[in-house]
């Protein structure tokens, strides 16, 4: 177990961290403060700035500002405390999801295709019958360790989708939180590392260039920590855009979504516990398999549902992941480093006749009143990362055999 810095403020952390599945409220607030002229270098318009409390501000309110102190809230509404200044229940230029992590530049990192699993696609079914992947998201957080312990007791392996700052619970590098070492854990137990984005926002609603900056932000803390980038990434809410995908793909990255929400984030464990049994006794593991949706932010995920998801699956006869698979070198040329340098990338991708087929499946209708959604219409691996002023040289993770 490791002690974090921001136990003071569990309570206000909690309550943000609960949003993960909730869409915002839009809510017009008041415009009282003057103006000035600003261009964005696409065109000139009125800025309201010094925005009070309680007013207006954002994009919902011709992009006006705060007063100092003051966050905008994801509502539009100016203010202080968690719900106005604590990503991702705000908006992102005005508060802490809008900080950079300290470490070198992915930017300009290449970006290969790896191995024979698609791009471009929104994977949420995994087609070797016989296989429940546990996937966790939002973390890490307070009850991390705790998850690993767990899951190396029952010899289990699973996915982690980590988001970078969000919650109030500091940047993931940073080494205060204990964040690193856990993160570091994670890989040495053969878990599967992906992204969830730097602070949680709905890359749905966000240009190009902010969606890179949720990527690339989460990829120079986890480089930072890691040495390496996750080549895997579950967008938040379950919101896309084809152009989103589409974007992922030229980042070298996979959507990798699910087919069992147990939603276990409402906090009704005994309804989760009948949607993801439901779900795996309606098939044979002969003729099925399954991605399972959970978040290790929630203490009674980690504790209870945790060994409950294992047993149930194991119970029914189901195999839970314990091999990330057999890993081949290959050498890719050219890269560049954040300052300058070249050489080769040194990467590990699964073999083609290691990786199994993957497909979407857009006739999936899950709990809590998701949608089927088309992988052609809405809503990993790793790349090795450059050390300052050197050529590029990591080892990718290999994503886990049992897709």
């Amino acid at each position: 177990m490791y002690l974090s810095p921001m136990l003071g403020v569990l309570a206000s952390a909690a309550a943000v961290l609960a949003h993960n599945h909730d869409d915002p409220e839009h809510k017009q607030g008041h415009n009282d403060n003057d103006s000035v002229n600003v261009d964005d270098n696409r065109a000139s318009y009125l800025v309201k700035r010094g925005v009070h409390a309680g007013g207006g501000c954002g994009t919902q309110n011709s992009n006006a500002v705060c007063a100092a102190g003051l966050c905008c809230s994801d509502a539009g509404v100016c203010g202080t405390g968690g719900a106005f200044c604590t990503a991702p229940a705000c908006q992102i230029s005005a508060c802490d999801g809008n900080q950079t992590p300290a470490g070198a530049d992915t930017s300009s990192l290449p970006r290969p295709l790896f191995g024979g699993i698609p791009y471009g696609i929104d994977i949420r079914h995994c087609t070797v019958h016989g296989n429940v992947a546990l996937t966790f998201d939002d973390g890490p957080y307070l009850y991390a360790a705790a998850l690993l312990d767990i899951l190396q007791h029952n010899n289990v392996t699973a996915t982690c989708f980590v988001v970078g700052n969000d919650g109030a619970k500091g940047m993931i590098n940073n080494a205060a939180t204990g964040y690193p070492a856990t993160l570091r854990r994670m890989v040495a137990e053969g878990h599967q590392v992906g992204s969830h984005t730097w602070s949680h926002q709905d890359l749905s609603l966000f240009t190009a260039a902010q969606r890179r900056d949720q990527i690339v932000k989460n990829e120079i803390a986890l480089s930072d920590v890691l040495g390496v980038v996750p080549t895997y990434l579950r967008p938040p809410y379950t919101r896309w855009t084809q152009d989103g995908l589409d974007d992922l793909r030229a980042l070298g990255y996979h959507v990798l979504n699910y087919d069992i929400d147990t939603c276990d984030w409402q906090g009704d464990y005994s309804a989760a516990k009948t949607t993801y049994s439901t779900a795996l006794s309606q098939h044979s593991p002969s003729s099925s398999s399954w991605i399972s949706l959970e978040h290790d932010i929630y203490n009674t995920t980690v504790y209870m549902f945790a060994q409950y998801l294992i047993d149930t699956a194991r119970r029914l006869n189901y195999q839970l992941p314990v091999d990330m698979g057999v890993l081949q070198a290959h050498v890719a040329s050219g890269g560049s480093s954040s300052s300058g340098g070249g050489g080769s990338i040194i990467t590990s991708v699964l073999d083609d006749q290691d990786v199994h087929n993957i497909y979407t499946d857009a006739h999936c209708i899950r709990s809590c009143g998701h949608t089927a959604i088309s992988s052609s219409t809405k809503s990993g691996g790793s790349h090795s990362v450059p050390a300052a002023s050197t050529a590029v040289a990591a080892v990718a993770l290999a994503f886990a055999a049992f897709l």
